[in-house]
């Protein structure tokens, strides 16, 4: 098959499939009338699938946290550069009024040096857990600091690396990470911060699951298994209209079960709940994932997804909190950066020690 073919063929395919989709989920517009009560599952929180809601009008002090690292791996060690940075935003009356940041954006990046023997995976997987433990760590200083109303994470409320195992070298790092969240979802309830995250390119299913088994078992609108091919973000991107939410649910049906919140005290994953929101008609769904605070859940998930929805309306195309969107501007780092250092940890070895570099890296042609 030459290029061409190719690319017709995967084209043909994708239209197909998305027609396809489409079709699906075009069947499943009367389920948005549904009173999800009937059901009687313990599943299903609300009576309504799918709210209507307002973008609020912000009078508050909102957080959002992000990072940017960058790594290189070299014969005897492995250099991580991470940045992070809270962007704090104060708002009256929808407009912003003060712009604060927390570590300051042009502070140079923390360097991290381990000479722990890592295959190329653990790397990889120590890298992000050292990324998300800055972030946490800073998150936690900023509500403590700054005391705002709202602080938004970039990406789940809980972290995602259930590969680690007990034998692993990073198991260690793992478990303080599982700590740092609690003492986050600590600090957060004690300063009345409402901790919310959101999830920018989703590939949960877990809506999918329950609609399969909480309702199109039951109702047979239609066959449940026609959404096996559907992400939650692609169902609900047909299903929802713009400035609407999904129903509520809590984020694992077993925490017993669950690779990662079975980790966590009980009294933490029990309150962790999720729904989708679409902020704009030309963008997907974004999943948001936050701590239940006790509150009416119906009005607690209107008032965040009001909240969302005001932050997340900059762009048509590109539906995003814009506190999340600048902390990630500020903490970007660029590949050269590591390089600037390891070339100058090099220079300082002198050339008896020029076997730093990797093979792969310092070859003569």
């Amino acid at each position: 098959m030459n290029v061409n073919s190719l690319i017709n063929d995967a084209v043909t395919k994708i239209k197909g499939n998305e027609g396809k989709k489409k079709n699906i989920a075009g069947k499943l517009t009367a389920v948005k009338k549904t009173n999800l009560s009937e059901f009687n599952s313990k599943e299903l929180f609300e009576e309504n699938f799918f709210f209507e809601i307002s973008p609020a009008e912000l009078n508050n002090k909102i957080a959002g946290t992000d990072s940017g690292f960058v790594g290189k791996r070299m014969h005897s060690v492995d250099i991580v550069l991470i940045k992070t940075v809270s962007a704090v935003f104060s708002y009256q009356k929808n407009k912003l009024t003060k712009a604060e940041y927390f570590p300051s954006p042009t502070a140079f990046p923390k360097p991290f040096i381990s000479s722990n023997t890592l295959e190329n995976d653990e790397f990889q997987s120590n890298q992000s857990l050292m990324r998300l433990k800055e972030e946490i760590s800073n998150s936690i200083e900023v509500i403590e600091k700054f005391k705002p109303d709202y602080c938004f994470l970039d990406g789940s409320i809980i972290p995602q690396y259930a590969e680690t195992k007990k034998d692993s070298q990073l198991y260690s790092n793992y478990s303080n990470l599982i700590k740092l969240f609690q003492e986050l979802y600590e600090t957060a309830e004690q300063n009345k911060c409402n901790l919310i995250a959101t999830v920018e390119d989703s590939r949960g299913s877990r809506f999918r699951s329950i609609l399969q088994k909480e309702i199109l078992e039951k109702n047979k609108l239609i066959e449940s298994d026609a959404l096996n091919s559907f992400f939650d973000s692609s169902l609900l991107d047909y299903l929802l209209s713009k400035n609407e939410r999904s129903f509520c649910f809590n984020y694992t049906s077993s925490i017993k079960e669950h690779p990662i919140l079975k980790d966590f005290n009980e009294k933490w994953a029990s309150r962790i709940k999720t729904f989708y929101l679409k902020p704009s008609m030309l963008d997907r769904p974004l999943r948001i994932e936050f701590l239940h605070n006790g509150k009416n859940l119906t009005e607690y998930c209107n008032e965040i997804a009001s909240v969302v929805l005001s932050l997340s309306s900059l762009h048509k195309e590109y539906a995003y909190p814009s506190v999340l969107i600048e902390a990630d501007l500020r903490a970007r780092l660029k590949p050269n950066e590591v390089e600037i250092l390891f070339n100058k940890i090099q220079d300082k070895l002198g050339r008896e020690n020029a076997f730093l570099a990797l093979r792969r890296n310092s070859r003569p042609f």
